[in-house]
């Protein structure tokens, strides 16, 4: 299991590292990726541009790794019509609420980036119903063992 690294035209953060957790490119060279078609998605978002390449993920694929894509509900809806056999996990807060008190306590954004976050969250909530499984992420440990219970009885259903 692999997760695919994203590239972004987005300000690394500090505790971010290029490479590892994006791949941290200018908005020139996205747009050069995309005329090129070398994303398999890829999205605007919040006025950022993500996308996972075709070649990271087909690669992965090819040595028989699962991939782990993380991404917004528009990017599983394309991964769904282009890869209908992957399966999509939406994984989604306990509440709005705690939500909104996470995204303050990052302390990444001001209060009206974190309403405007919130908003859309509330929209994005409503695409849960296409995914194969939702996970509530109340608490990680929790979050994480579910999310490997649903990779590992896909797994063996394909046995």
């Amino acid at each position: 299991m692999r997760p695919s690294i994203s590239y972004t035209t987005r300000k690394i953060r500090k505790s971010e590292i290029d490479g590892k957790d994006y791949f941290f490119t200018s908005r020139e060279h996205f747009k050069s990726m995309i005329s090129k078609d070398q994303f398999i998605e890829y999205q605007s978002v919040y006025g950022n541009l993500y996308g996972s390449t075709k070649e990271n993920v087909l690669n992965q694929l090819d040595e028989g790794h699962d991939v782990i894509l993380e991404i917004d509900y528009k990017g599983m809806m394309k991964i769904k019509s282009i890869y209908p056999e992957a399966i999509t996990i939406y994984i989604v807060p306990p509440s709005i609420d705690s939500l909104r008190e996470r995204l303050i306590s990052r302390a990444q954004d001001d209060l009206e980036t974190v309403e405007k976050r919130i908003s859309s969250a509330r929209f994005e909530l409503c695409y849960a119903k296409f995914a194969d499984y939702v996970i509530i992420n109340g608490n990680f440990r929790s979050a994480f063992v579910d999310l490997v219970e649903i990779i590992l009885v896909n797994k063996l259903a394909k046995l």
